[in-house]
């Protein structure tokens, strides 16, 4: 009781300010790829200063943790609120939809309660935007600059042709790692997006509504593409150089990334693995390092146009600003590129919280926070009703007195699919050490273990499994057990299609009487959207599909969302 009381306390006193002019405005900041590589958290290289000066206004998390270390499956828990196992999303290609079909997001639930919410950029994975969230369409860009030379498709082109038939590449080769056009800011896709946000800043700032404004900036992820003067920022004699970055032995080798995400590029098709004999050199790192910290530095001016807009428009007292980023990045680290693993390197993300009249305000806290924590965190900030659904742990006390703890760890996973065999990794991340398990991901049964202990080495180069004593080895285990018990799991989400066999097929028809544009998209048996169809309002088509088959049916507006299968001899949907 106590404690409640206490809780109440401190809620009141970090919100006293914003509540008393009604409910405070969300601005919600994500950037991919982010790790923390940016001045106040301590990277003296990094050039950021509006990025520090919002962490002068709020509070810098220096322990928050991401639940999986991709895009989609963190992106998808965050804005949910459940752990990956409770929303079986844990890869790229599956739709948080398909997995659970009746989730309720941050921003749907924040809608309930009188805000608009607005969304621009990169705030779900890319390919899987998802309209229900949101009070209105996003708006989509045009006539964006890619950044490269004109004659790039050619260059492609070129290198795709001499590539084995097989290679997956012969359809998926982008352009090269990075580029510096001597360009402004916002022809390229975060400035233009920027834009667009300042725009509707101020355009909702004027409503008596609150808003939720959601801003995802694609860099610094690949390709490392940013204005040249970003670029003149950095000296690259001075930055960081990672060439000898060794694989920490008595490790599964399903336990690190095979930095394949940067062999999509046209210059580093032939990049290596961790394991190979072949390694980056020195010019070709301090390239990639120079690129990573000049998007960096581009991103950051784009935050500060906003934190700009933001106060000119007199919005920045009665407004939550909320910075985080989807999961780390390797820059060598264990002679590796990339995120997607277990690691601290790729789960270890910035988390920025300002909420204005805040009395810890420019302080940092060591308190493990994850990015699951935000759902919750932000209702209690808006002082709206707590969903029962959500798994994560409120902030608000931390948010009061940076010195408390909140939770007493944080937890991370992992698919991988190695050699044709699949698994699951499980990361527990406590104020001193980091324990992994690893399972089989189709029985749960235990394949290997991890331990390292931040308390003598935080580079996790060494794994102490076998070195410290069975008692501390089954308390992790047991902690982990309660969060995370063994069990099999399935990649194939609940909506996926089932089709019957043969060549047999029949029509299904969808006719879009709605005003709005409606997408159909073919599930596939793995649960997989395939290509949409886009259908204007007073458009129809017609499909020959085989029984068995499913379709997911969105509108652009957010106010549809169906699931449909073929039935004999026809089957006519009619979209209102």
């Amino acid at each position: 009781m106590v404690r409640l009381v206490l809780f109440l306390f401190l809620s009141v006193c970090v919100v006293l300010e914003v509540s008393a002019k009604g409910r405070p405005n969300i601005l919600f900041i994500a950037v991919d790829d982010l790790r923390p590589s940016i001045g106040c958290y301590g990277d003296q290289l990094a050039i950021t200063p509006n990025i520090d000066r919002l962490a002068k206004s709020g509070i810098r998390f220096n322990r928050a943790y991401c639940q999986v270390a991709v895009c989609n499956p963190s992106r998808a828990s965050l804005m949910t609120g459940l752990r990956p196992d409770r929303l079986g999303v844990w890869t790229l290609p599956i739709h948080f939809r398909e997995a659970k079909p009746d989730a309720v997001t941050l921003p749907q639930w924040f809608r309930k309660f009188g805000y608009t919410a607005v969304s621009h950029g990169k705030i779900y994975h890319n390919p899987t935007p998802d309209p229900q969230s949101w009070s209105e369409p996003i708006r989509p860009l045009r006539n964006i600059a890619r950044g490269y030379p004109n004659n790039i498709l050619a260059d492609i082109r070129k290198v795709q042709a001499g590539l084995p038939a097989n290679d997956w590449r012969k359809n998926n080769l982008r352009g090269p790692a990075t580029a510096a056009p001597e360009i402004e800011d916002n022809l390229l896709i975060d400035g233009a997006r920027t834009d667009f946000a300042i725009e509707d800043l101020r355009r909702l700032g004027k409503k008596k509504a609150p808003f939720f404004l959601a801003m995802g900036y694609i860099r610094p992820h690949l390709a490392w593409i940013a204005p040249k003067k970003y670029w003149d920022l950095h000296d690259p004699k001075k930055l960081p150089v990672m060439t000898e970055g060794k694989m920490t032995p008595n490790t599964p080798p399903y336990a690190l990334s095979n930095s394949y995400e940067l062999t999509h590029y046209l210059d580093l098709i032939d990049f290596p693995k961790p394991w190979d004999r072949k390694r980056v050199t020195e010019e070709q790192a301090k390239h990639l390092m120079h690129g990573y910290y000049a998007c960096v530095s581009y991103v950051d001016a784009q935050i500060g146009r906003l934190l700009d807009a933001l106060k000119k428009e007199g919005l920045a007292k009665n407004t939550i600003v909320v910075l985080w980023s989807d999961h780390g990045w390797k820059l060598g680290e264990f002679n590796s590129w990339g995120k997607m693993t277990n690691y601290e390197i790729d789960t270890r993300v910035p988390l920025i919280i300002s909420v204005p009249g805040m009395s810890a305000a420019g302080q940092s806290t060591e308190s493990l926070a994850e990015l699951l924590d935000l759902f919750p965190t932000l209702c209690d900030l808006a002082k709206i009703e707590q969903p029962d659904f959500v798994d994560g742990t409120s902030l608000m006390p931390v948010l009061h007195d940076p010195k408390v703890t909140m939770n007493e760890a944080a937890y991370s996973q992992y698919y991988r699919n190695h050699e044709g065999e699949s698994y699951m990794g499980y990361a527990m991340r406590t104020s001193t050490y980091r324990f992994v398990e690893w399972r089989d991901f189709n029985t749960g049964a235990v394949t290997a273990r991890e331990l390292y202990d931040h308390r003598e080495n935080s580079t996790e180069s060494v794994n102490l499994i076998d070195e410290v004593s069975k008692t501390l080895v089954d308390e992790f285990t047991a902690k982990l057990l309660k969060l995370h018990p063994r069990k099999p799991l399935s990649l194939t989400p609940s909506i996926h299609s089932n089709p019957s066999p043969g060549r047999f097929k029949v029509p299904i028809s969808f006719v879009n009487q709605a005003k709005s544009e409606i997408m159909v998209y073919p599930i596939s048996t793995r649960g997989r959207r395939g290509r949409a169809r886009v259908l204007e309002s007073g458009q129809a088509i017609k499909i020959n599909a085989r029984i068995g088959g499913v379709y997911v049916v969105e509108s652009r507006d957010g106010k549809i969302h169906q699931v449909h299968s073929p039935t004999f001899p026809e089957k006519i949907i009619t979209i209102n």
